[in-house]
Protein backbone atom coordinates (compact mmCIF):
# COMPACT_ATOMS: atom_id res chain seq x y z
CA UNK A 1 0.00 0.00 0.00
CA UNK A 2 1.21 3.47 -0.80
CA UNK A 3 1.26 5.49 2.42
CA UNK A 4 1.31 9.15 3.27
CA UNK A 5 3.90 10.07 5.84
CA UNK A 6 5.07 12.95 7.99
CA UNK A 7 8.86 12.96 8.51
CA UNK A 8 10.46 14.69 11.50
CA UNK A 9 14.14 14.95 12.36
CA UNK A 10 16.05 16.02 15.44
CA UNK A 11 19.74 16.11 16.40
CA UNK A 12 21.07 15.19 19.85
CA UNK A 13 21.64 16.53 22.44
CA UNK A 14 18.97 19.14 21.68
CA UNK A 15 15.58 18.90 23.38
CA UNK A 16 12.87 20.18 21.02
CA UNK A 17 9.09 20.06 20.70
CA UNK A 18 7.46 20.68 17.34
CA UNK A 19 3.93 22.08 17.32
CA UNK A 20 3.06 21.85 13.64
CA UNK A 21 0.64 24.28 11.96
CA UNK A 22 -2.57 23.10 10.33
CA UNK A 23 -1.83 21.52 6.96
CA UNK A 24 -3.84 20.15 4.05
CA UNK A 25 -5.17 16.87 5.38
CA UNK A 26 -3.40 13.86 3.88
CA UNK A 27 -5.24 10.73 2.84
CA UNK A 28 -4.55 7.08 2.25
CA UNK A 29 -6.45 5.40 -0.63
CA UNK A 30 -7.88 2.02 0.51
CA UNK A 31 -9.54 -0.51 -1.82
CA UNK A 32 -13.26 -0.86 -1.10
CA UNK A 33 -14.11 -3.34 -3.88
CA UNK A 34 -12.88 -4.81 -7.16
CA UNK A 35 -15.14 -6.06 -9.98
CA UNK A 36 -14.25 -8.06 -13.10
CA UNK A 37 -16.37 -8.43 -16.22
CA UNK A 38 -15.92 -11.10 -18.92
CA UNK A 39 -18.34 -10.68 -21.85
CA UNK A 40 -20.45 -13.43 -23.39
CA UNK A 41 -17.97 -13.96 -26.23
CA UNK A 42 -15.16 -14.77 -23.75
CA UNK A 43 -12.87 -12.59 -25.90
CA UNK A 44 -11.16 -9.25 -25.39
CA UNK A 45 -13.25 -6.90 -23.23
CA UNK A 46 -11.90 -3.35 -22.91
CA UNK A 47 -13.45 -0.78 -20.56
CA UNK A 48 -12.99 2.78 -21.79
CA UNK A 49 -14.97 5.07 -19.49
CA UNK A 50 -16.62 5.56 -16.10
CA UNK A 51 -19.34 7.72 -14.58
CA UNK A 52 -21.21 7.91 -11.26
CA UNK A 53 -24.85 8.85 -10.71
CA UNK A 54 -26.55 10.78 -7.91
CA UNK A 55 -26.58 7.69 -5.67
CA UNK A 56 -22.89 6.90 -6.26
CA UNK A 57 -23.76 3.98 -8.51
CA UNK A 58 -20.92 3.31 -10.96
CA UNK A 59 -21.39 2.96 -14.73
CA UNK A 60 -18.64 1.38 -16.85
CA UNK A 61 -18.69 1.22 -20.65
CA UNK A 62 -16.42 -0.16 -23.34
CA UNK A 63 -16.24 -2.89 -25.96
CA UNK A 64 -16.88 -6.61 -25.67
CA UNK A 65 -15.68 -8.96 -28.44
CA UNK A 66 -16.01 -12.59 -29.47
CA UNK A 67 -12.35 -12.98 -30.38
CA UNK A 68 -8.84 -12.25 -29.16
CA UNK A 69 -9.29 -9.00 -30.98
CA UNK A 70 -11.85 -9.16 -33.76
CA UNK A 71 -14.02 -6.81 -35.79
CA UNK A 72 -17.34 -7.77 -34.26
CA UNK A 73 -17.21 -5.96 -30.93
CA UNK A 74 -20.29 -4.38 -29.36
CA UNK A 75 -20.81 -1.57 -26.88
CA UNK A 76 -21.00 -3.07 -23.37
CA UNK A 77 -22.34 -0.90 -20.54
CA UNK A 78 -22.60 -2.07 -16.92
CA UNK A 79 -24.07 -0.40 -13.85
CA UNK A 80 -22.81 -1.31 -10.36
CA UNK A 81 -24.24 -0.18 -7.06
CA UNK A 82 -22.03 1.97 -4.83
CA UNK A 83 -21.13 -1.28 -3.04
CA UNK A 84 -19.97 -2.90 -6.29
CA UNK A 85 -23.02 -5.10 -6.95
CA UNK A 86 -23.87 -5.48 -10.71
CA UNK A 87 -27.32 -3.97 -11.45
CA UNK A 88 -27.67 -4.22 -15.25
CA UNK A 89 -25.69 -4.77 -18.46
CA UNK A 90 -26.62 -3.49 -21.91
CA UNK A 91 -25.13 -4.06 -25.38
CA UNK A 92 -25.32 -2.15 -28.67
CA UNK A 93 -24.63 -3.60 -32.13
CA UNK A 94 -24.66 -0.98 -34.91
CA UNK A 95 -26.28 -1.28 -38.35
CA UNK A 96 -23.04 -2.42 -40.00
CA UNK A 97 -22.91 -5.46 -37.67
CA UNK A 98 -19.16 -5.02 -37.33
CA UNK A 99 -16.93 -2.97 -35.07
CA UNK A 100 -18.71 -0.96 -32.34
CA UNK A 101 -16.76 0.47 -29.41
CA UNK A 102 -18.16 2.68 -26.63
CA UNK A 103 -15.57 5.28 -25.62
CA UNK A 104 -17.32 7.58 -23.14
CA UNK A 105 -20.23 7.80 -20.69
CA UNK A 106 -21.99 10.56 -18.77
CA UNK A 107 -25.05 11.01 -16.55
CA UNK A 108 -27.83 13.58 -16.87
CA UNK A 109 -29.77 15.18 -14.03
CA UNK A 110 -32.31 12.34 -14.03
CA UNK A 111 -29.60 9.66 -13.74
CA UNK A 112 -30.13 8.65 -17.36
CA UNK A 113 -26.96 7.16 -18.88
CA UNK A 114 -25.50 8.56 -22.11
CA UNK A 115 -22.93 6.44 -23.94
CA UNK A 116 -21.00 7.42 -27.07
CA UNK A 117 -18.29 5.95 -29.26
CA UNK A 118 -17.80 4.72 -32.80
CA UNK A 119 -19.96 2.26 -34.69
CA UNK A 120 -19.72 0.83 -38.19
CA UNK A 121 -22.54 2.15 -40.36
CA UNK A 122 -24.45 0.50 -43.16
CA UNK A 123 -22.46 1.47 -46.25
CA UNK A 124 -20.11 3.76 -44.30
CA UNK A 125 -17.05 3.49 -42.09
CA UNK A 126 -17.08 4.43 -38.40
CA UNK A 127 -19.74 6.93 -37.29
CA UNK A 128 -20.42 8.60 -33.96
CA UNK A 129 -23.14 6.58 -32.18
CA UNK A 130 -24.69 8.12 -29.06
CA UNK A 131 -27.26 6.27 -26.95
CA UNK A 132 -29.33 7.38 -23.98
CA UNK A 133 -30.46 4.75 -21.46
CA UNK A 134 -32.79 5.24 -18.52
CA UNK A 135 -31.37 4.71 -15.03
CA UNK A 136 -32.72 1.14 -15.29
CA UNK A 137 -30.83 0.50 -18.54
CA UNK A 138 -33.75 0.93 -20.97
CA UNK A 139 -32.70 2.50 -24.34
CA UNK A 140 -34.41 5.91 -24.87
CA UNK A 141 -32.81 7.24 -28.08
CA UNK A 142 -29.87 6.65 -30.43
CA UNK A 143 -28.22 9.28 -32.64
CA UNK A 144 -25.53 8.74 -35.27
CA UNK A 145 -23.21 11.23 -36.98
CA UNK A 146 -21.38 10.70 -40.28
CA UNK A 147 -19.01 13.54 -41.19
CA UNK A 148 -18.67 15.29 -44.52
CA UNK A 149 -15.89 12.96 -45.72
CA UNK A 150 -17.98 9.80 -45.17
CA UNK A 151 -14.87 8.29 -43.55
CA UNK A 152 -13.71 7.42 -40.05
CA UNK A 153 -15.61 9.40 -37.42
CA UNK A 154 -14.81 8.52 -33.81
CA UNK A 155 -16.61 9.99 -30.80
CA UNK A 156 -14.33 10.05 -27.76
CA UNK A 157 -16.11 12.05 -25.06
CA UNK A 158 -19.55 13.08 -23.82
CA UNK A 159 -20.91 15.49 -21.20
CA UNK A 160 -24.36 16.69 -20.09
CA UNK A 161 -25.15 20.30 -19.17
CA UNK A 162 -27.52 21.63 -16.53
CA UNK A 163 -30.46 21.52 -18.99
CA UNK A 164 -29.72 17.86 -19.80
CA UNK A 165 -28.43 18.75 -23.25
CA UNK A 166 -25.81 16.27 -24.46
CA UNK A 167 -22.45 17.34 -25.91
CA UNK A 168 -20.28 14.84 -27.82
CA UNK A 169 -16.80 15.35 -29.24
CA UNK A 170 -14.20 13.37 -31.15
CA UNK A 171 -12.59 13.51 -34.58
CA UNK A 172 -14.16 13.45 -38.02
CA UNK A 173 -12.66 12.82 -41.46
CA UNK A 174 -13.34 15.75 -43.82
CA UNK A 175 -12.10 14.12 -47.03
CA UNK A 176 -8.39 14.89 -46.62
CA UNK A 177 -7.60 14.91 -42.89
CA UNK A 178 -9.21 14.89 -39.42
CA UNK A 179 -10.68 17.72 -37.36
CA UNK A 180 -12.18 18.02 -33.91
CA UNK A 181 -15.98 17.60 -34.31
CA UNK A 182 -18.18 18.70 -31.40
CA UNK A 183 -21.97 18.25 -31.47
CA UNK A 184 -24.63 19.44 -29.06
CA UNK A 185 -27.93 17.54 -28.81
CA UNK A 186 -31.06 18.44 -26.87
CA UNK A 187 -32.11 16.12 -24.04
CA UNK A 188 -34.33 14.36 -26.60
CA UNK A 189 -31.42 13.76 -28.97
CA UNK A 190 -32.15 16.59 -31.46
CA UNK A 191 -28.92 18.14 -32.94
CA UNK A 192 -28.53 21.81 -31.90
CA UNK A 193 -25.08 22.75 -33.27
CA UNK A 194 -21.88 21.23 -34.68
CA UNK A 195 -18.45 22.86 -34.45
CA UNK A 196 -15.16 21.83 -36.07
CA UNK A 197 -11.56 22.74 -35.12
CA UNK A 198 -8.65 22.50 -37.56
CA UNK A 199 -5.25 23.14 -35.95
CA UNK A 200 -2.40 25.18 -37.43
CA UNK A 201 -0.61 22.09 -38.81
CA UNK A 202 -3.78 20.99 -40.68
CA UNK A 203 -3.29 17.16 -40.93
CA UNK A 204 -4.52 15.51 -37.73
CA UNK A 205 -6.60 17.05 -34.95
CA UNK A 206 -8.22 14.59 -32.55
CA UNK A 207 -10.45 15.68 -29.67
CA UNK A 208 -10.42 13.11 -26.89
CA UNK A 209 -12.02 14.77 -23.84
CA UNK A 210 -14.76 17.18 -22.89
CA UNK A 211 -15.84 19.20 -19.86
CA UNK A 212 -18.42 21.83 -18.92
CA UNK A 213 -18.17 24.84 -16.65
CA UNK A 214 -20.86 26.34 -14.42
CA UNK A 215 -22.25 28.44 -17.31
CA UNK A 216 -22.56 25.40 -19.61
CA UNK A 217 -19.58 26.56 -21.65
CA UNK A 218 -17.91 23.61 -23.38
CA UNK A 219 -14.21 22.78 -22.97
CA UNK A 220 -12.78 20.39 -25.59
CA UNK A 221 -9.22 19.08 -25.50
CA UNK A 222 -7.13 16.73 -27.58
CA UNK A 223 -3.93 16.54 -29.56
CA UNK A 224 -3.35 18.62 -32.65
CA UNK A 225 -0.54 18.94 -35.18
CA UNK A 226 1.28 22.25 -34.89
CA UNK A 227 2.71 24.42 -37.63
CA UNK A 228 6.12 22.89 -38.31
CA UNK A 229 5.99 20.78 -35.14
CA UNK A 230 4.68 17.47 -33.85
CA UNK A 231 1.34 17.11 -32.08
CA UNK A 232 0.69 19.12 -28.93
CA UNK A 233 -2.11 19.63 -26.43
CA UNK A 234 -4.88 21.81 -27.92
CA UNK A 235 -7.71 22.98 -25.65
CA UNK A 236 -10.67 24.95 -27.02
CA UNK A 237 -13.46 26.61 -25.03
CA UNK A 238 -16.86 27.27 -26.64
CA UNK A 239 -19.84 29.14 -25.27
CA UNK A 240 -23.02 27.15 -24.66
CA UNK A 241 -24.13 28.31 -28.14
CA UNK A 242 -20.99 26.92 -29.77
CA UNK A 243 -19.07 30.20 -30.18
CA UNK A 244 -15.27 29.78 -29.74
CA UNK A 245 -14.01 31.70 -26.67
CA UNK A 246 -10.33 30.76 -26.41
CA UNK A 247 -7.78 28.20 -27.60
CA UNK A 248 -4.65 27.17 -25.71
CA UNK A 249 -1.85 24.93 -26.95
CA UNK A 250 1.00 23.21 -25.05
CA UNK A 251 4.23 21.72 -26.38
CA UNK A 252 6.47 19.99 -23.85
CA UNK A 253 10.20 20.51 -23.29
CA UNK A 254 11.12 17.56 -25.54
CA UNK A 255 9.66 19.34 -28.59
CA UNK A 256 8.28 16.00 -29.74
CA UNK A 257 4.88 14.31 -29.50
CA UNK A 258 2.58 15.53 -26.69
CA UNK A 259 -0.84 13.90 -26.38
CA UNK A 260 -3.57 15.05 -24.00
CA UNK A 261 -6.07 12.40 -22.87
CA UNK A 262 -8.38 13.97 -20.29
CA UNK A 263 -9.93 17.18 -18.99
CA UNK A 264 -11.79 18.22 -15.85
CA UNK A 265 -13.38 21.52 -14.77
CA UNK A 266 -13.40 22.42 -11.06
CA UNK A 267 -16.01 24.36 -9.09
CA UNK A 268 -14.21 27.66 -9.83
CA UNK A 269 -14.38 26.94 -13.58
CA UNK A 270 -10.64 26.28 -13.76
CA UNK A 271 -9.70 23.77 -16.47
CA UNK A 272 -7.32 20.87 -15.83
CA UNK A 273 -5.90 18.80 -18.68
CA UNK A 274 -3.51 15.86 -18.52
CA UNK A 275 -1.72 13.47 -20.84
CA UNK A 276 1.76 12.35 -21.84
CA UNK A 277 4.48 14.76 -22.87
CA UNK A 278 7.89 14.08 -24.35
CA UNK A 279 10.83 15.07 -22.20
CA UNK A 280 13.53 14.52 -24.77
CA UNK A 281 13.08 11.50 -27.03
CA UNK A 282 10.51 9.40 -28.85
CA UNK A 283 10.31 6.91 -25.98
CA UNK A 284 10.60 9.21 -22.98
CA UNK A 285 7.21 10.43 -21.78
CA UNK A 286 6.07 11.98 -18.50
CA UNK A 287 2.68 12.75 -17.03
CA UNK A 288 2.04 16.42 -17.84
CA UNK A 289 -0.88 18.11 -16.05
CA UNK A 290 -1.82 21.74 -16.66
CA UNK A 291 -4.31 23.94 -14.84
CA UNK A 292 -5.85 26.93 -16.65
CA UNK A 293 -8.12 29.61 -15.30
CA UNK A 294 -11.62 29.86 -16.73
CA UNK A 295 -10.24 32.50 -19.11
CA UNK A 296 -7.53 30.15 -20.40
CA UNK A 297 -4.60 31.59 -18.42
CA UNK A 298 -2.07 28.88 -17.38
CA UNK A 299 -1.93 28.60 -13.56
CA UNK A 300 0.46 25.68 -13.05
CA UNK A 301 2.04 22.79 -14.91
CA UNK A 302 3.10 19.61 -13.13
CA UNK A 303 5.14 16.78 -14.61
CA UNK A 304 5.69 13.33 -13.10
CA UNK A 305 8.19 10.67 -14.14
CA UNK A 306 8.63 7.28 -12.49
CA UNK A 307 12.30 6.73 -11.58
CA UNK A 308 13.84 4.30 -14.06
CA UNK A 309 10.76 4.26 -16.32
CA UNK A 310 10.73 6.13 -19.64
CA UNK A 311 7.09 5.85 -20.63
CA UNK A 312 4.56 7.30 -18.15
CA UNK A 313 1.17 8.02 -19.70
CA UNK A 314 -1.50 10.02 -17.82
CA UNK A 315 -4.91 8.93 -19.09
CA UNK A 316 -7.59 10.39 -16.80
CA UNK A 317 -8.17 13.36 -14.49
CA UNK A 318 -10.85 14.31 -11.97
CA UNK A 319 -11.42 16.90 -9.25
CA UNK A 320 -12.93 16.33 -5.81
CA UNK A 321 -15.14 18.59 -3.70
CA UNK A 322 -12.12 20.61 -2.51
CA UNK A 323 -10.83 21.12 -6.07
CA UNK A 324 -7.96 18.73 -5.48
CA UNK A 325 -6.79 17.13 -8.73
CA UNK A 326 -6.54 13.34 -9.22
CA UNK A 327 -4.56 12.01 -12.19
CA UNK A 328 -4.49 8.34 -13.23
CA UNK A 329 -2.28 6.57 -15.73
CA UNK A 330 0.22 3.82 -16.34
CA UNK A 331 2.37 4.87 -13.36
CA UNK A 332 -0.53 4.77 -10.90
CA UNK A 333 -2.83 7.42 -9.49
CA UNK A 334 -1.63 10.77 -8.12
CA UNK A 335 -3.47 13.40 -6.14
CA UNK A 336 -2.51 17.08 -6.14
CA UNK A 337 -3.91 19.92 -4.10
CA UNK A 338 -5.73 22.66 -6.01
CA UNK A 339 -2.40 24.53 -6.04
CA UNK A 340 -0.62 21.59 -7.66
CA UNK A 341 1.12 20.24 -4.53
CA UNK A 342 1.47 16.40 -4.52
CA UNK A 343 -0.63 14.74 -1.78
CA UNK A 344 -0.42 10.99 -2.44
CA UNK A 345 0.26 8.35 -5.06
CA UNK A 346 -0.82 4.74 -5.56
CA UNK A 347 1.10 2.19 -7.57
CA UNK A 348 -0.34 0.77 -10.81
CA UNK A 349 -3.42 -1.39 -10.18
CA UNK A 350 -2.49 -4.54 -12.17
CA UNK A 351 -4.51 -3.23 -15.11
CA UNK A 352 -4.05 -1.23 -18.25
CA UNK A 353 -5.83 1.93 -17.08
CA UNK A 354 -8.61 3.59 -19.06
CA UNK A 355 -10.56 6.04 -16.90
CA UNK A 356 -11.10 7.36 -13.41
CA UNK A 357 -13.81 9.35 -11.61
CA UNK A 358 -14.57 10.59 -8.11
CA UNK A 359 -17.96 10.01 -6.51
CA UNK A 360 -19.93 12.45 -4.40
CA UNK A 361 -18.17 11.25 -1.25
CA UNK A 362 -14.72 11.96 -2.69
CA UNK A 363 -13.90 8.29 -3.28
CA UNK A 364 -11.91 7.35 -6.39
CA UNK A 365 -13.05 4.73 -8.93
CA UNK A 366 -10.70 3.49 -11.66
CA UNK A 367 -11.23 1.05 -14.51
CA UNK A 368 -9.02 -0.66 -17.06
CA UNK A 369 -8.19 -3.85 -18.90
CA UNK A 370 -6.81 -6.83 -16.98
CA UNK A 371 -5.86 -10.39 -17.89
CA UNK A 372 -8.76 -12.71 -17.13
CA UNK A 373 -8.66 -16.22 -15.72
CA UNK A 374 -9.49 -18.54 -18.60
CA UNK A 375 -10.33 -15.64 -20.93
CA UNK A 376 -8.35 -13.02 -22.82
CA UNK A 377 -8.81 -9.56 -21.29
CA UNK A 378 -11.60 -8.38 -19.00
CA UNK A 379 -12.93 -5.18 -17.48
CA UNK A 380 -11.41 -4.52 -14.02
CA UNK A 381 -13.02 -1.79 -11.91
CA UNK A 382 -11.71 -0.71 -8.49
CA UNK A 383 -13.17 1.64 -5.91
CA UNK A 384 -10.90 3.36 -3.39
CA UNK A 385 -12.13 4.95 -0.19
CA UNK A 386 -9.93 7.92 0.69
CA UNK A 387 -9.17 7.48 4.39
CA UNK A 388 -7.77 10.52 6.29
CA UNK A 389 -4.21 9.71 7.33
CA UNK A 390 -2.94 10.10 10.89
CA UNK A 391 -0.69 13.11 11.46
CA UNK A 392 2.39 13.48 13.68
CA UNK A 393 1.80 16.79 15.45
CA UNK A 394 4.62 16.79 17.98
CA UNK A 395 8.05 15.38 18.77
CA UNK A 396 9.62 15.88 22.17
CA UNK A 397 13.17 14.73 22.98
CA UNK A 398 13.82 14.16 26.67
CA UNK A 399 15.82 11.78 28.91
CA UNK A 400 17.33 9.87 25.99
CA UNK A 401 14.00 9.04 24.36
CA UNK A 402 11.75 10.50 21.68
CA UNK A 403 8.09 11.09 22.54
CA UNK A 404 5.83 11.14 19.49
CA UNK A 405 2.31 12.55 19.42
CA UNK A 406 -0.10 11.24 16.76
CA UNK A 407 -3.41 13.02 16.12
CA UNK A 408 -6.30 12.52 13.77
CA UNK A 409 -6.66 8.74 13.88
CA UNK A 410 -10.38 8.86 13.08
CA UNK A 411 -10.83 5.61 11.19
CA UNK A 412 -10.86 2.06 12.54
CA UNK A 413 -7.81 0.07 11.54
CA UNK A 414 -4.17 -0.61 12.30
CA UNK A 415 -1.83 2.26 13.14
CA UNK A 416 1.90 1.82 12.41
CA UNK A 417 4.84 4.04 13.43
CA UNK A 418 8.21 3.47 11.74
CA UNK A 419 11.67 5.00 12.21
CA UNK A 420 14.66 5.53 9.93
CA UNK A 421 18.12 7.07 10.08
CA UNK A 422 18.45 7.60 6.33
CA UNK A 423 14.91 7.88 4.84
CA UNK A 424 15.57 4.61 2.97
CA UNK A 425 15.45 1.75 5.48
CA UNK A 426 12.45 1.86 7.82
CA UNK A 427 12.03 -0.14 11.05
CA UNK A 428 8.60 -0.74 12.62
CA UNK A 429 8.44 0.69 16.14
CA UNK A 430 4.81 0.38 17.08
CA UNK A 431 1.59 -1.25 15.88
CA UNK A 432 -1.84 -0.67 17.37
CA UNK A 433 -4.98 -2.31 15.99
CA UNK A 434 -7.37 -0.18 18.10
CA UNK A 435 -5.84 3.32 18.24
CA UNK A 436 -7.43 6.24 20.02
CA UNK A 437 -7.87 9.66 18.47
CA UNK A 438 -4.70 10.99 20.14
CA UNK A 439 -1.78 8.68 20.85
CA UNK A 440 1.64 9.19 22.47
CA UNK A 441 4.53 6.82 21.81
CA UNK A 442 8.03 6.78 23.35
CA UNK A 443 10.95 5.56 21.24
CA UNK A 444 13.63 4.35 23.69
CA UNK A 445 16.17 3.81 20.87
CA UNK A 446 16.14 7.41 19.69
CA UNK A 447 19.45 8.17 21.42
CA UNK A 448 21.35 5.59 19.37
CA UNK A 449 21.61 7.85 16.32
CA UNK A 450 22.24 11.58 15.93
CA UNK A 451 19.45 11.78 13.33
CA UNK A 452 16.09 10.05 13.49
CA UNK A 453 13.11 10.21 11.09
CA UNK A 454 9.57 9.03 11.87
CA UNK A 455 6.55 8.24 9.72
CA UNK A 456 3.05 7.06 10.56
CA UNK A 457 0.31 5.43 8.50
CA UNK A 458 -2.92 3.51 8.91
CA UNK A 459 -4.74 0.77 7.01
CA UNK A 460 -7.97 -1.21 7.61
Amino acid sequence: MQTTSRNLTAAWPLVIFLALPALTRAETPVQAWVQHYNGPGNGVDIPNALAVDGSNNVIVTGVSTNYFYGPNGDYATIQYSSAGVPLWTNYYNGPGNSEDSARAVAMDGNDNVIVTGYSTGSGSFHDYATIQYSSAGVPLWTNRYNGSGNGWDTARAVAVDSSNNVIVTGHSYNGTDEDYATIKYSSAGVPLWTNLYNGPGNPYDRAVALGLDSSNNVVVTGYSTGSGSYSGYATVKYSSAGVPLWTNRYDGPGNFVDQVWAVAVDSSDNVIVTGNSSSGSASDYDYATIKYSGAGVPLWTNRYSTPGVRNDLALAVAVDGSNNVIVMGTAGTLKYSSAGIPLWKTDADHLTPSDMVTDRSGNVIVTGMSSGGGSYYDFRTIKYICVPSPVVTGLQLANGTAQIRVDGVLQPGTLVIEASTNLTSWVPLFTNTTPTNVLFYTDPDAGNSPTRFYRVFQFP
